[in-house]
């Protein structure tokens, strides 16, 4: 991992506040399914969640997957971003993935990972057991 979000997942409650702000953050309402964020239930263990985010791996597979060039450094941030400009929601980049990191928009408009927010990560924020951290 480089500069992206970590996180202890034993720590994770499933709250799901995470997904929340991060929904407002980007799209302005409370729609965990339009978050870069998402906590599940690992069933059928009680009390066991997982937590998918883009890690910003190393190998950046869904870089190299993208045919419309549209996954780019941000310098500042010193992370991968998603350009809505040139995104084609092709779903070659979920599709490469090996992390769970990056998927398409509810609407099937465009690829979706975490962008730190611009360089605060809400989720870190707002997460009240310290799972994530910046």
């Amino acid at each position: 991992m480089t500069n992206g979000l970590k996180a202890d997942k034993s720590k994770c409650t499933g709250c799901q506040l995470c997904g929340l702000i991060c929904s407002v953050k980007h799209v302005g309402k409370f729609n965990p399914s339009q978050s870069r964020i998402e906590a599940m239930d690992v069933f059928p263990e009680p009390g066991e969640y997982s937590l998918d985010f883009c890690i910003q791996c190393d190998e950046h597979p869904c870089v190299e997957a993208c045919p419309a060039e549209a996954i780019k450094l941000d310098e500042g941030l010193g992370i991968y971003v998603v350009d809505k400009d040139l995104c084609t929601a092709c779903g070659s980049c979920v599709e490469a993935c090996p992390h769970s990191g990056i998927w398409l928009d509810p609407t099937g408009s465009i690829a979706m990972k975490c962008d730190l927010c611009g360089g605060t990560p809400e989720c870190v924020a707002v997460c009240p057991k310290g799972v994530l951290k910046r």
